[in-house]
């Protein structure tokens, strides 16, 4: 005998199937390996000054490390000088001996599982841990959320704010300096590694009326960060990157050393969109650029 539905049993159905359709497509956890090396080198910091840096991966800051929440990660780093090093991610809840370099040692070898979405900072936890990240060992971890950001799509940014210590030569070469450090008086304070790198002559372009999201971390080592775009609202920030811990249409925010965030916000017109440290001294040390909308 021929088994025939109900009008409400077909809806239903349908309706169950549409739900299901609807549902967020989440990728399942991976595992991400991260292979860095520690070395030392000359680097190009902007407006005309070099630094006597120690790296990752001969950069600073190093590379962009991104996954997904609930990962598994691996991070491995190959010291390839005699001064120790090591390498610590904020995104990482492990005994903190396993992030520590020691003398002599040539590698640093530990897993974790991403377990909390957000942006994250890793640094070198060698001493003095202070000369180690003001002179150029660390970079930026996105931790992307399982179900994806909650406002959808975006044009994506990465910034990460830095210090430098020390008086250029008259070649503008500067070795870093100690007592600068432990009294936070930097020389220079840049984005991405650089002074004035996203000046009027290389803004960075968007889009007018897109949805720009910006991955902010600010490794300091010593002063907090007044994030500010001059000309627009910041429709979102999400402290410490995490999806769960939104506000709305603030006018800057501010990160301190260690710290880091999400800003989400659109130009409303074309233009320029400068943005900056709001602490003034810290911008005219190097901390400001702009957006140009299009």
């Amino acid at each position: 005998m021929a088994f025939e539905l109900s009008p409400r049993a077909v809806l239903l159905a349908m309706l169950t199937l549409v739900a299901a359709m609807a549902l967020p497509c989440t990728a399942a956890p991976a595992t991400k390996t991260f292979t860095m090396t520690a070395e030392r080198k000359r680097v190009d910091i902007g407006s005309g000054m070099t630094y006597n840096a120690w790296t990752y991966d001969g950069a600073v800051p190093g590379r962009l490390l991104r996954v997904r929440e609930g990962d598994e990660v691996e991070m491995i780093l190959h010291n390839h000088t005699t001064d120790a090093h090591g390498i610590y991610t904020h995104a990482a809840q492990l005994n903190a001996r396993k992030f520590s370099g020691t003398p002599g040692a040539k590698e640093v070898h530990y897993e974790f599982r991403a377990n909390v979405p957000g942006v994250f900072d890793y640094h070198c936890t060698a001493e003095p841990m202070l000369d180690h990240v003001a002179s150029g060992m660390y970079g930026m971890m996105i931790v992307d959320p399982k179900d994806g950001w909650p406002n959808g799509e975006a044009h994506e940014v990465i910034l990460i704010q830095g210090e430098f210590y020390g008086t250029a030569d008259a070649t503008g070469f500067i070795v870093g300096d100690h007592a600068k450090m432990v009294a936070g008086t930097p020389d220079v304070v840049v984005f991405n590694g650089k002074a004035q790198q996203y000046g009027a002559s290389h803004p960075i372009i968007i889009k007018a009326g897109e949805l720009v999201r910006v991955f902010f971390a600010n490794i300091g080592p010593n002063l907090s960060s007044t994030f500010h775009i001059v000309g627009a609202l910041l429709s979102t920030v999400y402290r410490n990157g995490n999806p769960t811990d939104a506000m709305h249409n603030v006018q800057s925010y501010q990160v301190g050393p260690g710290d880091a965030a999400v800003f989400e916000f659109r130009a409303s017109e074309p233009g320029d969109y400068p943005f900056l440290d709001h602490a003034m001294g810290h911008a005219y040390k190097g901390a400001m650029g702009r957006f140009r909308a299009q």
